[in-house]
């Protein structure tokens, strides 16, 4: 699976987010997880992300291993970090696992 956290150069809130998932274990998620960022002032490449992110950095999408369809995940707090974030996540990648399992 693949978590896409997409952001902006000189967003605070991008940046911390950034740094709280990087602070929390996801070699222990199961299955297996990949951060991949995306940059959504990257115009050229990313000009439909750009349109739907533009005032809602940092946003977090989840894609799965079998499929192309990216899974947009709830606001994240900017409160959470350590285990709450790691407790989050897991939770709703759960909760799109089981939805896209039905």
């Amino acid at each position: 699976m693949v978590l896409f956290i997409y952001t902006r150069k000189g967003c605070c809130i991008c940046d911390k987010l950034k740094n709280d998932l990087n602070k929390i274990n996801i070699n222990n998620f199961n299955p297996k997880l990949e951060i991949f960022e995306i940059d959504i002032d990257r115009f050229d490449l990313y000009k439909n992300d750009f349109k739907k992110y533009d005032h809602q950095v940092p946003v977090l999408g989840l894609q799965l291993n079998e499929s192309k369809e990216i899974f947009e995940l709830p606001r994240v707090s900017p409160r959470l970090k350590g285990l709450q974030l790691d407790n989050w996540l897991k939770n709703n990648i759960n909760l799109i696992l089981l939805k896209a399992s039905k």
